[in-house]
């Protein structure tokens, strides 16, 4: 068995489509958490955005020849909103943000591949969750956007942090969806527990997954609440010439953005069944302009 990370988070694997975490109350844990820790499924190839991560950023002229280089250039003006290459001066991230259906123009061919495998675990995550929640089985794919049913929103999200900017590393924040499936290997990401700061550590062999909003909404009045988690990435102090910037990516499932497949964000209760709440493409577009604000952060709060 895997040895906990400091601050005993929960820690689980997936097997036969169920969750089985270290303890029997994990799953519990987990949901108040917002969060928890899951084992790479066996065969997991990373290397291909473990590169795109760490080379982006740089200029195409470092070489040619290297399709993980050069990508500043591409911005949402050559692909679509909130798509491409950002750069901000409120925090040292630099970011590649990319939804699955510009992934074949954009990546090379084995991060496509990577990026689908991400996306499809990240389902078996989500569907493993949905059973334990207090929630109909027939009402799982309108509830989610139809994101179960390959119907919904897939971003595959790169952050590479420059330490020579004196800025926070990564700006307070809820992530907006259902599931997050995160990869990072280095110290640096933190989530509020009460009003305390309490770091993250990486885990080797495991993925970090996070609840969104849209889990919080669903659930919130129901016998099984699942927090979505405050998190944020602190100020990375400048390093020794030789040692490479810290880098994350992770692969966002979030509901439908076509109004024709999924109306928006739904709660559910048990007396009143499924209910429309929110505008998805609103409520997305509030979450990024607040958390890349200096005087702002992205956290929704349950009203």
């Amino acid at each position: 068995m895997t040895s906990r990370p400091r601050h005993d988070w929960e820690h689980a694997r997936l097997s036969g489509g169920g969750l089985e975490f270290d303890r029997p109350d994990g799953l519990r844990r987990a949901l108040r958490d917002g969060f928890f820790f899951v084992d790479q499924p066996a065969g997991t190839k990373l290397a291909a955005g473990d590169r795109f991560a760490e080379r982006f950023y740089l200029p195409a002229v470092v070489d040619h020849a290297d399709p993980y280089c050069g990508h500043r250039e591409l911005t949402e003006r050559q692909i679509a909103p909130r798509q491409g290459y950002f750069s901000r001066d409120e925090d040292q991230t630099e970011q590649f943000f990319l939804e699955s259906r510009h992934w074949d123009a954009v990546f090379p061919a084995a991060l496509v591949r990577q990026a689908e495998a991400m996306r499809d675990f990240s389902l078996s995550v989500l569907r493993a969750v949905l059973c334990h929640l207090d929630l109909p089985e027939r009402l799982w794919d309108e509830a989610t956007g139809h994101s179960l049913s390959q119907q919904g929103t897939y971003h595959l999200t790169f952050n590479h942090f420059r330490p020579e900017v004196r800025a926070r590393g990564l700006n307070i924040h809820k992530d907006s969806g259902w599931v997050t499936v995160l990869r990072s290997v280095e110290p640096g990401l933190e989530v509020d527990r009460a009003g305390r700061w309490c770091p993250i550590d990486p885990l080797p062999g495991t993925f970090i997954v996070n609840f969104g909003c849209a889990m919080e909404i669903l659930t919130r009045e129901t016998a099984t609440p699942v927090a979505a988690v405050a998190h944020r990435v602190a100020e990375q102090p400048r390093g020794r010439a030789d040692r490479p910037d810290r880098w994350s990516y992770a692969l966002f499932v979030d509901s439908s953005l076509d109004r024709e497949v999924s109306p928006g964000l739904f709660g559910y209760s048990a007396e009143r069944g499924l209910r429309l709440v929110a505008d998805f493409d609103q409520f997305l577009t509030e979450i990024v302009r607040n958390t890349y604000q200096r005087d702002t952060s992205g956290l929704y709060e349950s009203r």
